[in-house]
């Protein structure tokens, strides 16, 4: 979203409400009666004309949490995806990725990690963006001379916008303060110190609001120059079903462990199980699933005529479908803008993550921090995804799960497929000829587009042919991951992948790493909230609570076969060794939550989805593992290690409110266990 022309037209605006709105935050503040009165004049200029109005619009959207930035969100190095020792951090990275603080249990509550209720350690007060919604929304209907369409568009953004910012907060706290309106000048101290309200009327508003919103919201956005990432119908309706979906999950619905969660008036925070809810989330998924497909939005497909550089001889046309399959997978987060996007994050964009995520090819960087690669995906992850048939690894009767850390030397001429028909399965995704191991072999193509590894092919990085004027075939480009290679340990102190792994989805595919001046090129891209692979999976598991799975495998067949993967039913049916898994509620609820694990892998999701789901106690208290990160040989470096052991609890399922908030409004409670 393009808010640079417009966003400090009035510079002293943004300052001025910021004060503001501090002064109406429903969190405690000794100087409220002492603020308010000295600037409530202040509104009216803001609001003085249209360009005023659309400068506090932006104000608004700027309240966004930065989702592509590593100390921002949780979902990076916040859960189990990822290990990280943050004293091995050099150069200009904080002393603190806090968020991988949080997966070793270092969470506070006097002074809570990622707080977005009072803005803690590399939080922000979402409060404060709630309030500004507010005023907005208080007085926009006071600027006489105005387009009544784009008035109308304006109010519905901006109410998605207060919808968003306390679904946020009800996933990280669950019962929260809604904040509908914004306290007159003379409230009473009743007033200030408000209750939180429970689990169903927290999901009850938020989803009418974004359903509200919707109305007047654009189907689609047709100025991507200027409005890359303005709400639409559709990123509203999605968000509605995602809200009324994790509503029905197991940690809101029926959570036996919050049973006796009351307040001072005597009202239960938590309720019962209602299947209904289910229901509930699956009509709504419909609704979004039906506006959005009727706007023309697909999955996102790679389109070889954006490829800026081929190998000489090579044309768009005869690009290998394996290539053009893993450059999918790769680019459905990290192309700048896919209609798949539903909604992105316009605060901030991906570009230090990819410093983090992107290995080193065939440039040691040893004394530049451009590209650093410590970003460690663990190898439960790497065994997390399916092999090329699209089962589990440990439920393929055709691949040898026993062995899969059993070295191989990859020979492209010994590589052929299941079918028997000589076609080498992997030659665009292993080296030929470098020693590597099962695990990395007949894998799906998610693993090829999502995964960096040892010996694996990775495409992309150019810029030292372009620069000789010749161009590179294919497979020049490669991960050595062994201690003292191009993405090995001996690099630098900190910057080196501490499982054998990298996160290659993450890094644009038009990214360049130059090696004859050491830099590193970098496409950002802004970092999605919602896509529609995550629309049509949690589509797709209320399906199933509702036991309407012949539907339901609609649904996830659309994200397989992206994926160059058969249906969910001929894959099990002819693979593994569990054939009628899909053809039970608890049998497809394990294959639709693995699906969403893998398709959505490196996005965030995964952290909230374990905790929706009440997984995450049982996979946070497992160790990390990786490879010998300090092996030189094969033998030595595919060993796999015990890199540390996360800690986590049930008080950890939701975040703690801070001490201080509690102490300043009698009427909050904290979170359990905190």
């Amino acid at each position: 979203m393009n808010f640079k022309k417009k966003r400090y037209m009035k510079t002293n605006i943004k300052n001025i409400f910021l004060i503001f709105t501090l002064s109406l935050c429903i969190t405690g503040c000794s100087d409220y009666l002492d603020i308010v009165p000295d600037n409530v004049a202040t509104i009216a200029d803001a609001f003085d004309d249209e360009n005023s109005a659309e400068s506090f619009l932006f104000t608004c959207y700027s309240h966004m949490p930065s989702l592509g930035e590593p100390k921002n969100n949780v979902g990076f190095y916040g859960g189990d995806e990822s290990y990280r020792v943050n004293d091995l951090i050099r150069g200009d990275e904080p002393a603190h990725l806090v968020n991988s603080e949080l997966a070793l249990g270092a969470q506070e509550a006097d002074v809570s990690y990622l707080d977005y209720w009072s803005g803690g350690k590399n939080g922000t007060n979402l409060y404060l963006g709630i309030n500004d919604c507010n005023v907005f929304l208080e007085n926009i209907n006071n600027l006489r001379y105005m387009d009544e369409d784009l008035r109308k568009r304006w109010i519905a953004e901006v109410k998605f916008l207060k919808a968003y910012y306390h679904f946020y907060l009800f996933r990280m706290y669950g019962p929260i303060i809604i904040n509908d309106t914004n306290l007159p000048i003379d409230a009473d101290i009743s007033e200030i110190h408000k209750f939180r309200s429970p689990v169903d009327e927290c999901v009850t508003y938020i989803a009418d609001l974004f359903l509200e919103a919707s109305t007047d919201l654009p189907l689609l956005i047709s100025d991507r120059v200027n409005e890359l990432g303005r709400a639409t119908k559709g990123a509203a309706l999605a968000l509605r079903a995602k809200v009324l979906a994790t509503g029905a999950s197991p940690l809101f619905n029926g959570n036996s462990e919050y049973t006796n969660v009351v307040d001072s008036r005597g009202v239960q925070l938590f309720s019962e199980y209602d299947a209904n809810k289910w229901q509930l989330a699956a009509d709504a998924c419909k609704m979004a699933v039906d506006t959005i497909e009727f706007a023309g939005v697909k999955l996102f497909e790679f389109d070889t005529g954006d490829m800026q550089y081929l190998p000489a001889g090579v044309s768009r046309e005869d690009v290998p479908e394996e290539i053009v399959n893993v450059l999918t997978i790769q680019q459905s987060l990290s192309e700048r803008w896919t209609d798949e996007k539903l909604f992105v994050s316009t605060n901030g964009r991906a570009g230090r993550i990819q410093n983090h995520a992107q290995a080193r090819t065939h440039v040691k960087f040893q004394d530049n921090d451009e590209v650093m690669g410590f970003y460690s995906p663990t190898l439960r992850i790497a065994e997390m995804f399916y092999t090329k048939n699209g089962v589990p690894i440990d439920e393929d009767i055709t691949w040898n799960y026993a062995d899969r850390y059993g070295l191989i030397t990859y020979d492209v001429d010994n590589d052929s497929d299941f079918d028997g028909n000589n076609v080498p399965d992997n030659q665009y995704f292993v080296k030929d000829g470098e020693t590597t191991i099962n695990l990395h072999l007949n894998r799906e193509v998610r693993f090829y587009g999502s995964l960096g590894f040892d010996r694996g092919i990775w495409y992309g990085n150019p810029a030292e042919y372009i620069a000789s004027g010749t161009q590179a075939g294919f497979e020049d480009h490669y991960v050595e991951a062994r201690a003292s290679e191009y993405s090995g340990t001996a690099i630098g102190s900190g910057v080196y992948s501490q499982t054998g792994y990298f996160p290659k989805k993450l890094v644009n595919y038009d990214n360049v790493i130059s090696s004859t001046d050491l830099e590193y090129s970098r496409v950002t891209y802004p970092f999605p909230e919602m896509r529609l692979a995550d629309l049509y999976l949690l589509y797709a598991e209320c399906l199933n609570e509702v036991d309407d799975r012949a539907t339901a495998y609609t649904y996830i067949d659309k994200v397989r076969e992206r994926a160059n993967l058969k249906g969910v039913v001929e894959s099990w049916a002819n693979y593994s060794s569990n054939p009628s898994k899909p053809t039970t509620k608890e049998g497809f609820r394990d294959i639709v939550r693995q699906e969403r694990l893998i398709e959505l892998v490196f996005e965030g999701h995964r952290f909230w989805d374990l905790k929706r789901w009440k997984l995450a106690e049982y996979y946070m208290n497992i160790p990390f593992r990786g490879w010998n990160y300090l092996g030189n040989s094969p033998e030595d470096y595919y060993t796999p290690n015990v890199l540390g052991v996360p800690t986590y609890s049930f008080k950890n399922n939701l975040w703690p409110i801070e001490n201080n908030e509690i102490l300043s409004n009698p009427n909050l409670i904290q979170n359990g266990g905190w």
